[in-house]
Order: structure tokens, then sequence, then C-alpha cells
């Protein structure tokens, strides 16, 4: 009878914990704050990979794991507001490396923005530094995607937009003399094909090309992929300069484009 008796109190109990439980369920509804959408782009030519904290809090803080020399993240929530960043060397067994800091500013988001910051500078001079580039959220004409030029190096060069990346080059660039550290306007073209090829500004000599990305595969019902070929993607195309001579990026030896997707085709909606 003891056990029995045990038995029942344990269900009673039991059941008294479900019903509990079942009255008291709430659903609390989440406000997202103020904000902005953050991405990183490192742009660091003379030091290893970065790890990048936004330390004042937690939540809606943007941050970056081992990002490698022109390496950029995915788009972030980070909180609009002034917001406290560190960068420091990534994945060292070292406690002096990795206690380093390469770069300790403040940068104010600012909500309803969609911004890139670029990390440049020079880690060995102590320089290191973010620069704040606008990315466009609004979708380009009909039937075409958007693509502009940014520059991460130290001189002015200007950039080509053409079919593939051995075309001639015409008489005029399409984005010219854009300024260190500065970017182009966006210019719309057709989908399909597009390439870019980079000179020092006001010479024919090219000092890098690059083909822009085609869409992945879609897969039936599913929502089209940013791409060349998929109208309503945005594109900076960032130009980065070799890196530094006897460093950690010493085997990137010439300077180099490369296509990162500021749009996809959906953000509006599909």
């Amino acid at each position: 009878m003891r056990l029995s008796s045990l038995g029942l109190i344990g269900i009673g109990v039991g059941m008294l914990a479900v019903s509990a439980c079942t009255n008291d369920q709430t659903i609390t509804e989440t406000t997202l704050p103020p904000n902005a959408s953050v991405r990183y782009i490192n742009a660091l030519s003379d030091t290893g990979s970065v790890d990048i904290r936004m330390v004042d809090q937690v939540d809606f803080a943007p941050f970056a794991n081992n990002l490698g020399f022109r390496a950029g993240t995915v788009y972030q929530i980070g909180e609009a507001k002034a917001r406290h960043i560190k960068v420091f060397p990534a994945f060292s067994v070292d406690p002096s490396v990795v206690s380093q800091v390469i770069d300790d500013e403040t940068i104010t988001l600012t909500a309803g923005t969609r911004v890139t910051l670029l990390l440049t500078g020079s880690a060995r001079a102590k320089t290191a530094h973010f620069v704040v580039i606008t990315d466009e959220t609004a979708a380009p004409a009909a039937g075409t995607i958007g693509v502009r030029m940014v520059n991460a190096s130290t001189g002015a060069v200007s950039g080509y937009l053409l079919n593939t990346t051995t075309d001639a080059l015409p008489g005029s660039p399409t984005f010219s003399a854009v300024a260190a550290l500065g970017a182009s306007s966006y210019v719309s073209r057709p989908t399909g094909v597009a390439a870019l090829r980079a000179t020092d500004a006001g010479s024919a000599t090219v000092n890098a090309s690059t083909a822009g990305p085609a869409a992945p595969a879609t897969i039936a019902g599913a929502f089209p992929g940013a791409g060349v070929t998929t109208a309503g993607t945005l594109f900076s195309v960032y130009y980065f300069p070799r890196g530094v001579a006897g460093s950690m990026q010493n085997a990137s030896a010439t300077p180099a484009l490369v296509w990162f997707v500021d749009r996809n085709p959906c953000d509006a909606g599909c």
C-alpha cells in the first residue's frame, strides 16, 4: 500500500506540474531595437586573419571570426548607436599574441542603413582603422543588376565593366579615378555576364581582372540567388592592393578584385 500511495502522490504532483506549466505559459514578443545591417571586410595587407568584436554588449553585436585578407562577412544586425569595436589577431595559442589589440575604436551606426566596415591601414604601423562604406538597398531597374567599384588601396584606380576578363579596354573607364578608400556610384547593367578590369588612374595597364559570379542553380520553388544572371542583385567590386612584402600576406603578390553582394534579388520580398 505504501508503494501504491507514493505512486499516486507522484502522479498527482506530475499532473499538477504539467497543469501549472500549461496555465503559466506566455508568449513574449521581442521587438528589435533601432538597427543597421553591418558586414566586415578585411583590407589589412600586412598581417594575418583577424577576429572582430563589438565589446560594448552581447546582443545585436556583429562579429567576425578568422577573417582573412580580402574576405568579408555576411550582413548582421547591429543595434544603431555608438558601438565599441576591437580587432584582435585570430587563432593563436600564444597569450601574448591573442591579447594584442590591432584596432580599438568607436563607430556610430545609423538606424535603417546597410554598411560595410572596411578594416584598413597598417597593423605593423599601428594605423589600422575602419572606414564606413554605405551600401545600397534599393533595387536596380527591372531586368538589370547594379555594380559599383570600391577602392581599398592607397592610390586612385579606374575600373572597366566589360563582358569578360580578356576584353580590350575601351577609351573611357566605367569607374574613373576612384579615390583611395572611396566608392563609385552604382551603374546598371543587363543580366547575363559581367567582368571588371582595373588599372591605376590614368593608366592603360591592367592590374587585376575578375568575372562576376553567376547565381547558383535555383531549386524549384526556391528564391532566386544573387548573381550577375539574376535581376535585382547589387554588387560592390572591391579593389585590394597586393600583400605587403615580407609580411604574412607576402603570397598575395598582385592586386585583386573581389565581388561582394550588397543586395539579394529578394531583399524586398519575392
